[in-house]
């Protein structure tokens, strides 16, 4: 899980450097590669998933920020056949002006990055139904 992680992140992170926005939303917006996961599985799926990304994403020397994670998160749940949605938001914030941030959920639950978006306003949502 942890191997899956690392190489999801890095694709992640190259994505976001060299291409732009609008060829990311395809890959976003990717169907489940298996039939939907239901119930306990699901729920285990979502939670190794988060548990590899954050451990990774805490022991590395460069400071991995939400966009990279969410993207590996979605990708990593799709291919177990859990579907998510990735958020990107905004947020004006008195003294640093614009920030961004992007999540993803399951449904109202929490993948990664939820806790993070408080006060932030949801600019686009992948896949967008």
């Amino acid at each position: 899980m942890l191997i899956e992680a690392r190489l999801t992140l890095l694709f992640a992170r190259l994505a976001i450097r060299l291409l732009p926005f609008r060829r990311l939303i395809p890959i976003f917006e990717r169907p489940a590669a298996r039939p939907e996961q239901t119930g306990a599985a699901r729920a285990q799926s979502i939670k190794d998933v988060r548990w590899a990304i954050w451990t990774l994403t805490r022991h590395q020397r460069e400071r991995v920020v939400c966009f990279p994670r969410a993207i590996a998160a979605q990708a990593m749940l799709r291919r177990r056949g859990v579907s998510t949605t990735l958020y990107y938001g905004a947020a004006s914030q008195a003294g640093q002006g614009l920030s961004a941030h992007v999540w993803v959920q399951d449904g109202e639950a929490e993948v990664v990055g939820k806790r993070s978006a408080a006060g932030v306003k949801v600019l686009a949502r992948y896949p967008a139904g």
